[in-house]
C-alpha cells in the first residue's frame, strides 16, 4: 500500500505545522463541508502563496492543495494580497527563507509517551544527520529536549505532524507529533520507515521543503493542485542539486508504507551545502584540470594568454599548462584558482551579477568575483559558484565544441554546470 507523507500545513505566527495523514495513492482525501468560500478568504489564501483550487471549509479554518490546514486566527492576520517572497523555478532541492543560525549548534530531542521502538527510531534518524559532521548535531535526551517528539491521538490514517519550519531566530521548531494507533503508524512499524519518517519531519524543522513541492504528483499520485507554492516559507534552490524530480529523496511528500529512504547523493550535497562545515576544505590545496561533465572538455585560458582579461573557455584537454589550475582554500569552501600558465586568476569580468557574464582570467586581488565556493554533489562532480554572485560557472548554451566560452549563471543543476576537478 502507497502511504503519503502529505503535509498538513498549520500556519503559526512563527512557525508553519506538518500532518502526516497516511493515504492510498490511487485515492483521493475525503471531502471536507462543501461550503461556498467567501471572495476575500479566497484572496487571503492565494496572498500566503496557496492554491484557491478545490479549497474546503473545515472545522477551525480551511483545507487547500488536498492537504494543507489554515487555521481562520491565521488568515485573520493575512492582507488580501500576493506574498512578495518570489516563487523559485523547479529543480531538485530546496530550502524555506528562515535557516538554523549561530552555527555550530547541537540540539536536544527527546521522546515522550511513544513506545520504545519510537526511540530507538528516533536515535538512528539523528545518526543519519550525525554521521555527515555538519554544522549541527542532534543527541537523544531522556526528556525536555530542542525538539520534543511525542503521541498524539491524531484520528484515523494520519501518521504524525511537525511544528514547521525554522523560525524567524534560527531555531527549530518543537514538538513533532506521531500517532502510534493501529490505524496509523501503529506501536511496533518497521524500524527503518520509521526512522525515515522523523528524518523528514526533522528536515522540515531544519529548513528543507519537499523535493518535489512543485510537483506533489511525482510522489503522491495525484493531487489538484500539486503545485505547493512558496506558502509564505519560501522555495528556495540548494545549488549542487540534481534539475529534476528524485525518486529517492528523503524529502518527498510521500512515501510507500514501509519504505526506508537513507539520505541520497543529492540529499547529501544540500544538506551540505547548508549545513557543512566550513573548517573542512571540499578539495585539498593542488594543481587540477578541470573537466566539463556535459562537454568532457578542459576549462582553459583562450589563446594560452598571460595577460590581464582573455576569457576562459573550453578546449580539448590537452594537459597544458593553460589547462591547469592551482586550487588555495580560503576558508569556508571558499578557493582562489589560479592559472598555472599566466599566474592570473579566474574572475568574473566587472564584478558583475547577472546571468552570463564572462569569466576571463585577472590578476588576483583578493575580490570577492576571484573567489570560488566548491560544492560537492555526492557523485564526483562539482559546482563551482562565485562567491560575488552565487551563480554557476558553466559552458555558456550547454556547448560541447572546443572554444565555448565560461560564463557565470543561475545554478540549475545541468550537466554544463557541473565539473570533475581532477589532480594534473
Amino acid at each position: 500500500m502507497k502511504s503519503c507523507l502529505k503535509t498538513v500545513l498549520y500556519l503559526f505566527l512563527l512557525a508553519s505545522g506538518l500532518v502526516l495523514p497516511a493515504c492510498k495513492k490511487e485515492s483521493q482525501p475525503a471531502a471536507d463541508t462543501d461550503v461556498a468560500i467567501p471572495e476575500l478568504t479566497l484572496l487571503k489564501i492565494k496572498a500566503q502563496g496557496y492554491s484557491t483550487y478545490d479549497v474546503k471549509k473545515t472545522s477551525g479554518g480551511y483545507i487547500v492543495e488536498g492537504d494543507i490546514f489554515l487555521s481562520d486566527a491565521e488568515l485573520a492576520k493575512t492582507a488580501a494580497s500576493p506574498s512578495p517572497i518570489l516563487r523559485v523555478a523547479k529543480s531538485e532541492q530546496y530550502r524555506t527563507n528562515n535557516l538554523i543560525t549561530g552555527l555550530p549548534r547541537t540540539f536536544t530531542v527527546s521522546v515522550t509517551n511513544l513506545p520504545a521502538i519510537y526511540a530507538d527510531a528516533t536515535n538512528a534518524a539523528l545518526g543519519r544527520f550525525n554521521d555527515l559532521a555538519l554544522q549541527i548535531n542532534f543527541r537523544l535526551v531522556a526528556s525536555g529536549g530542542d525538539i520534543n517528539i511525542e503521541y498524539a491521538n491524531l484520528g484515523a490514517g494520519v501518521l504524525g505532524r511537525s511544528a514547521g519550519f525554522p523560525t524567524s531566530s534560527g531555531n527549530p521548531p518543537s514538538p513533532i507529533l506521531l500517532n502510534s494507533n493501529a490505524d496509523a503508524l501503529g506501536s511496533n512499524p518497521n524500524r527503518d520507515y520509521l526512522m525515515t519518517v522523523i528524518a523528514h519531519e526533522i528536515g522540515h524543522t531544519i529548513g528543507f521543503r519537499h523535493t518535489d513541492y512543485f510537483n506533489r504528483n511525482y510522489s503522491c499520485g495525484w493531487s489538484p493542485s500539486p503545485n505547493e507554492g512558496d506558502a509564505g516559507v519560501g522555495a528556495i534552490y540548494i545549488p549542487g542539486t540534481a534539475a529534476s524530480e528524485d525518486p529517492n529523496s528523503w524529502m518527498l511528500a510521500c512515501i510507500g508504507t514501509g519504505v526506508n529512504r537513507p539520505f541520497n547523493s543529492n540529499d547529501v550535497a544540500a544538506l551540505k551545502y547548508l549545513y557543512g562545515s566550513p573548517n573542512i576544505a571540499p578539495i585539498a590545496n593542488g594543481t587540477y584540470k578541470v573537466i566539463n561533465v556535459k562537454s568532457g572538455k578542459a576549462l582553459d585560458v583562450a589563446g594560452s594568454a598571460t595577460t590581464d582579461g582573455p576569457r576562459i573557455i573550453q578546449q580539448t584537454s590537452s594537459g597544458s599548462a593553460s589547462q591547469r589550475w592551482v586550487f588555495t582554500y580560503l576558508g569556508g569552501s571558499y578557493y582562489k584558482m589560479i592559472n598555472v600558465n599566466s599566474g592570473k586568476s579566474t574572475d568574473v569580468a566587472g564584478a558583475y551579477l547577472h546571468d552570463g557574464a564572462d569569466l576571463i582570467q585577472y590578476t588576483y586581488g583578493y575580490a570577492l568575483n576571484q573567489q570560488w565556493k566548491i560544492v560537492a554533489n555526492g557523485d564526483g562532480t562539482f559546482t563551482i559558484l562565485s562567491r560575488n554572485s552565487n551563480k554557476a560557472v558553466e559552458v555558456y548554451g550547454g556547448s560541447v565544441d572546443d572554444g565555448g566560452i565560461i560564463v557565470q549563471w543561475t545554478p540549475n543543476g545541468g550537466t554544463h554546470q557541473r565539473w570533475y576537478i581532477q589532480p594534473a
